[in-house]
């Protein structure tokens, strides 16, 4: 049985959890920190875009410029 005290242990849980990927894309996102032919997903997040391709275009996008050292 799911009482009161596991809702809140697993909601605080989530938000955690969304509050560490929003920090995460922020970074990502902002040029000034991460230059964009640098910028990566997070791994599980790689792999749910390839199982789910209607996540594709949410997250770090695909950035089709040649990096330097190509």
């Amino acid at each position: 049985m799911v009482n009161k005290r596991t809702v809140t242990e697993l909601s605080l849980f989530a938000g955690l959890i969304v509050s560490m990927h929003v920090a995460y894309y922020t970074i990502q996102n902002n040029p000034s920190l991460v230059a964009p032919h640098q910028r990566q997903e997070l791994f599980y997040v790689r792999w749910l875009k390839e199982k789910i391709p209607a996540l594709r275009p949410y997250g770090v996008t695909d950035d089709k410029t040649p990096k330097a050292d190509q």
